[in-house]
């Protein structure tokens, strides 16, 4: 791990640590009734394409819908373990509740391990009134391998293995407008760090939009949200090297949520982003390029018990990249179960 990552780290965990201490010297008598939860889940998902599986995953809302992909000719089909655990403590206040949770999740490919990866993150949600909730969550997903590609920093325009680690820091405010609609506005604001033969490409970026939740039925849930984000990569500056992918980036997304029984759900979700290059350099291939992707999700649970869910879904996407003889389509099916205890 490079020293900047440690540094970085160190100051979130302090960060978190101090307001977890501050939280518990206001309101000591609350430890009492505090709880403590866990929930495992696994999935095993099998992509059409193993280059455009993490990208894939995280395009939504709640994930990191602009991480970076490197597009391939190849094409390898793959079967991906993803086992995860979250720890959970919850306490009541004044308010409502505070729950703090800490997240690991890893993505394990079985004939393609140089893309296995691992994901952490930790946040904390907590009422303001009844009404209203605040989330503050980091997320870091160290040394992501996206895949090989043509380095411009040494002229010599070799193939090398390209990787990211991504720093997210995201703040949510939720609040319930009325007794069928909530309303949230979400920021975010992150770094991509490059591997050192890439590291023109290193990005700040900071994101913004508001999600819709709309409760049409008993049995049905409407959700409609929009992100707006902006990155800048140190490419704008660096021009010798001709490679600025700094963007902008709009998302819609629009779904619906179905109790079709009292042990049976389906989401279905639709999202379309485009991306968006704004380099201006000469030579630069990213010169009046976007991408552009849609992508459908269709996911059925059942729940077994209080405890206990299973899950099947199905994820299709349809890519038009910045390399136009590249656009591409991939399919996801996924089986998994998740338990709280």
């Amino acid at each position: 791990m490079m020293p900047y990552q440690r540094g970085l780290l160190s100051a979130a965990f302090r960060v978190a640590l101090w307001t977890v201490a501050g939280y518990y010297m206001v309101m000591p008598d609350r430890a009492a009734h505090a709880e403590w939860s866990a929930i495992a889940e696994q999935k095993t998902s099998y992509t059409t394409d193993a280059f455009q599986f993490s990208s894939a995953r995280r395009l939504r809302l709640t994930e990191d819908p602009s991480q970076p992909t490197v597009v391939s000719a190849d094409k390898p089909e793959d079967v991906i373990w993803e086992p995860a655990l979250e720890v959970i403590h919850s306490t009541p206040t004044m308010q409502g509740k505070n729950e703090l949770s800490v997240k690991a999740q890893g993505a394990i490919y079985t004939n393609n391990p140089v893309f296995n990866h691992s994901d952490f993150r930790i946040q904390d949600r907590f009422s303001l009134d009844q009404a209203t909730s605040v989330l503050l969550r980091y997320r870091y997903v160290p040394n992501l391998f996206l895949g090989p590609n043509f380095e411009r920093r040494t002229g010599a325009r070799s193939i090398q293995e390209e990787r990211v680690t991504s720093h997210h820091w995201r703040a949510e405010v939720e609040r319930r407008l009325s007794d069928r609609v909530t309303g949230t506005l979400v920021t975010r604001f992150g770094l991509r760090r490059y591997n050192d033969v890439f590291a023109e490409r290193n990005t700040n970026f900071w994101t913004i939009g508001p999600r819709v939740d709309y409760r049409a039925k008993e049995w049905l849930t409407l959700t409609l949200s929009y992100l707006y984000e902006r990155g800048l990569a140190d490419g704008h500056k660096e021009t010798q090297f001709a490679d600025d992918v700094s963007y902008y980036l709009h998302m819609v997304s629009a779904g619906a949520e179905f109790r079709l029984h009292k042990a049976w759900d389906l989401g279905l979700t639709y999202i379309h982003r485009r991306k968006t290059f704004t380099s201006g350099i000469a030579g630069d291939t990213h010169v009046d390029r976007f991408d552009a992707t849609h992508q459908g999700i269709a996911e059925l649970r059942y729940h077994i018990s209080a405890a206990a869910t299973a899950m099947l879904s199905f994820q299709y996407g349809k890519r038009t990249s910045t390399n136009v003889l590249r656009d591409f389509q991939d399919s996801i099916v996924s089986i998994g179960a998740q338990y709280r205890f």
